[in-house]
């Protein structure tokens, strides 16, 4: 209690007061210690919902939804009989079929790079190294002189541009492109380096990749994406001033770029690269400029091309890999179709289980939330085995749980009428409950048996809409129709009625400013004990009060006794 008091017993009554004041106030700390553990319970209660309401809508967003998709429910295989050439993924939505491919070209980027000859140093003093510098390779010593000069007269600034020229990713106006410029400070006062040079083209929002590779002394730019319309284009800037146009000519002719050709033996179908005999050349009136190649394919009789080296037709996505003709093959894989509908009873019966483990979880009445004298008592071991007991069982019989239980045996148990075939059941597949509770079981012989004679079953019973459309007065209306919905479409509608009741009454966490019913119990329980503990502040307050009058007078009359006492001897 908040109310403190000095020594007592000073007149001589041998009154034990703090005894007698706390006996005082056991009614009051018995009715607070029933609001505390009231409020306890409810924390309890709202964090066990909580748990339950966390795993549950996890399972249904994420688990559940994945196991709709036809990816899962409908993995096709698709096979090439000349991977060399071509190899193949299909999708859910591939026919069962083979498809005739014949590559006549593949997709290739624009690529440039220094010949044999490397770099050309206008100062020939300087080394090849990872270090060297951009002025190097513009100007001579002489040059480089003349320009500090300059400087040091007054005619130019460390902020004037003295080379810049343009590169482009293709053709305008949709493309890209940038002017790379460089200062008299870029190029004498922070020594820019190759690496810088590369770096500033990599920044320039063009999509090309420049780099320096400092062992070979050479440098390459490469467009990020292949096809004949993108491209690596090199032009004269537009700037004179200081000679920038023609020192950035100088910088790009002296890179000794060639373009990277690649060819295909059309007997062996093995690749080589080369570069072109000649050397780009760069001039106020003349660009360079390197394309990739389009990739041409025949799928089935139909042309397409492609930039990337993957065309995708009929849900099934061909990479080209070489030129060449292939035939592949689609059909379903029932190897990773029975593996997903393990994984489904596996991943069904983890969250099935912590419901039914809930449910019937055992309840200890002798174990009640201790008050805080009593955990007092105790150690931090003891309170925690205590709580471990008094916790359990909070969810005993619980009538949302047992809605949500039933509502997933119901789902699993019942066939699904919009399937057409004997296989319109979780039981017709192999999947059968293996305990009264409900676990699942899956016999992957069945399934297999199954998908032979009805490679769409899975589909069907997993994942069937069952939404019916009726126009009634010129107003179309759709609904579910739960015979014909599919076992999991069942299980998530259930779930996210119940989750709602879940959040309505506990929330989503262990906040109680929720607005559920039970934080707002629990916001309405802390308001009435601290209200309550005022009171019984108040009342120890006035029993402190009367024993203090009593020492008093107690005290008085003996001084009055000793008196009388006194005098009459």
């Amino acid at each position: 209690m908040s109310v403190t008091r000095g020594i007592y017993g000073l007149s001589g009554s041998g009154i034990d007061v703090d005894s007698m004041v706390k006996v005082g106030m056991m009614t009051y700390q018995n009715r607070y210690d029933k609001m505390y553990k009231q409020e306890v319970k409810n924390e309890w209660m709202k964090e066990a919902y909580t748990d339950v309401y966390n795993n549950l809508n996890t399972f249904n967003t994420s688990t559940l939804s994945s196991y709709k998709m036809t990816s899962k429910t409908s993995p096709m295989l698709a096979s090439s009989s000349n991977t060399t050439a071509v190899t193949a993924v299909a999708n859910a939505d591939a026919a069962t079929m083979s498809h005739t491919v014949t590559v006549s070209k593949l997709a290739s980027n624009a690529y440039m790079l220094t010949g044999s000859e490397k770099l050309k140093r206008e100062n020939t003093d300087s080394s090849a190294s990872k270090s060297v510098k951009l002025k190097d390779i513009l100007f001579s010593a002489a040059q480089q002189k003349d320009l500090a000069d300059r400087l040091a007269a007054g005619t130019l600034k460390d902020t004037d541009t003295i080379a810049s020229f343009k590169i482009a990713d293709g053709t305008q106006p949709d493309s890209n492109s940038a002017e790379i410029s460089f200062t008299y400070a870029d190029l004498f006062s922070s020594d820019q380096t190759m690496n810088d040079f590369a770096s500033k083209i990599n920044a320039s929002g063009v999509n090309i990749r420049a780099s320096y590779d400092a062992t070979n002394d050479a440098f390459s730019l490469y467009q990020k994406d292949g096809g004949s319309k993108n491209q690596i284009i090199l032009s004269a800037s537009s700037d004179t001033t200081n000679n920038a146009q023609q020192n950035g000519l100088t910088l790009l002719n002296n890179l000794n770029l060639h373009q990277v050709v690649q060819t295909q033996d059309a007997q062996t179908g093995a690749m080589t690269s080369s570069l072109s005999t000649d050397a780009f050349t760069v001039s106020a009136d003349k660009q360079a400029d390197a394309a990739g190649e389009t990739g041409q394919v025949v799928i089935d009789g139909k042309p397409y091309e492609s930039d990337t080296g993957r065309v995708t037709a009929g849900g099934v996505t061909y990479t080209l890999n070489a030129i060449g003709s292939t035939t592949v093959s689609v059909s379903q894989d029932t190897d990773t179709l029975v593996k997903n509908v393990q994984a489904f009873v596996d991943d069904y019966n983890k969250m099935f289980d912590k419901l039914t483990e809930k449910y019937y979880e055992t309840q200890y009445s002798d174990y009640d939330v201790l008050t805080k004298s009593q955990e007092n008592a105790m150690t931090s071991d003891q309170v925690t085995k205590w709580n471990e007991k008094a916790k359990s069982g909070l969810l005993y019989h619980d009538q949302t749980l047992s809605k949500i239980i039933s509502a997933m045996r119901e789902a699993i148990a019942t066939p699904v009428d919009s399937s057409t075939s004997s296989y319109n059941s979780m039981m017709s597949i192999g999947i059968t409950s293996s305990t009264d509770q409900g676990h699942l079981t899956l016999d992957t012989d069945k399934l297999k048996k199954a998908l032979a004679a009805d490679p769409d079953c899975v589909r069907n019973i997993f994942a069937a809409s069952g939404d019916v459309t009726t126009t009634k007065n010129g107003v179309t209306k759709t609904t579910t129709d739960y015979d014909s919905e599919g076992v999991l479409n069942r299980i998530s509608d259930s779930l996210y009625t119940n989750l709602k009741t879940l959040k309505s009454y506990a929330g989503n966490s262990t906040e109680t400013s929720d607005g559920s019913t039970l934080g707002t119990l629990i916001e309405t329980l802390k308001t009435k004990m601290s209200d309550f503990q005022v009171q019984m502040d108040a009342y120890e307050e006035q029993l402190y009060d009367k024993y203090d009058a009593m020492e008093t007078a107690i005290q008085q009359l003996s001084v009055q006794l000793g008196y009388i006492s006194g005098s009459s001897s």
